[in-house]
């Protein structure tokens, strides 16, 4: 994501010109709140171990739906610690006298796992989340057919998101290159440490980079599809049926089993829906972005 406070359409287009206005503030606000993004992790990671602790309580260990739910939190979990692990390497570098070549280069290889993993973990998470949706709609379209109210059916979805998942994951590790600075500025510890300064620095790999981006371009089209998109609308088809079948159970005799029932639905459509308008937006920029003026000069491609 790149802002910018140079107007390319200042001249050309009035309506263009104000979009572009507007993405660009919109852009800046975006990054102030980067500068403070590892305390809306912290509450993010105290929030989902909240949810953690109630989700995996006897009680809740009835239904599938439960310990995929706590799988998700316990995935954003995971993805909210990279923030963290930044702020621990900055804490560490200002309290230590001497920051090591060695040590900095493992702080880099942890960097490099930590974006891996956290991208992973979204995915994942986003499958898990569409998981929920359709065994709901399993459940009710299928009363009599035990398997997929079965808490241990959640075993076999979270497993077999993991493995979907992982084709798409396996170009990731190669997407980066560590490499060291040259100078010998870098290298004098006697006024070291200091945030900006390190022995080694990374950057996109030639791999993921030549033949004008190829690899890097059908990496980022086939995640924002396969990863964001393909789940997102698959929600959105899955809870128009969870819709429909909750309708059909209104003229059922209303017992407390069938309330309970109606109850867990309604849950299950609360979650969907912020999730398809989180995630969607967020595939269609990924798909796009391989083609936007960030990767292209500024009279090419798309201008969004």
């Amino acid at each position: 994501m790149v802002c910018t406070t140079k107007d390319p359409y200042k001249k050309k287009s009035d309506v263009k010109s104000f979009f572009f206005k507007q993405f660009n503030s919109l852009c800046f606000a975006v990054f102030k709140v980067y500068d403070h993004e590892v305390y809306f992790a912290s509450a993010c990671i105290i929030l989902n171990l909240f949810h953690v602790m109630v989700l995996c309580r006897k009680p809740m260990r009835t239904s599938p739906i439960y310990p995929i739910m706590a799988f998700v939190a316990l995935m954003d979990i995971l993805v909210m610690l990279y923030d963290v692990n930044r702020l621990a390497v900055e804490i560490v570098q200002e309290h230590t006298d001497c920051f090591s070549l060695e040590e900095d280069f493992t702080v880099q290889q942890m960097e490099v796992f930590w974006d891996c993993f956290r991208n992973y973990a979204r995915r994942c998470s986003t499958w898990l989340s569409f998981c929920i949706t359709l065994i709901r709609v399993l459940v009710i379209k299928y009363p009599l057919n035990n398997a997929f109210s079965k808490p241990f059916t959640a075993i076999y979805f979270i497993f077999g998101v993991i493995l979907l998942c992982a084709p798409i994951h396996i170009i990731d590790p190669y997407r980066f290159t560590i490499d060291r600075y040259e100078g010998d500025a870098y290298w004098n510890c006697d006024d070291y440490p200091v945030a900006y300064n390190r022995y080694y620095y990374i950057y996109d790999s030639e791999f993921y980079t030549e033949n004008d981006q190829i690899v890097a371009k059908v990496h980022k089209i086939a995640d924002g599809t396969i990863s964001k998109l393909l789940p997102s609308i698959s929600a959105i088809v899955v809870t128009i049926i969870l819709i429909r079948q909750m309708k059909r159970m209104k003229h059922v005799q209303s017992t407390s089993k069938s309330r309970l029932s109606r109850s867990t639905s309604k849950l299950v459509l609360a979650l969907t829906i912020p999730y398809f308008f989180a995630v969607f937006p967020l595939g269609v920029v990924c798909v796009l972005s391989p083609f936007s003026f960030t990767n292209k000069l500024p009279d090419q491609g798309l201008r969004l």
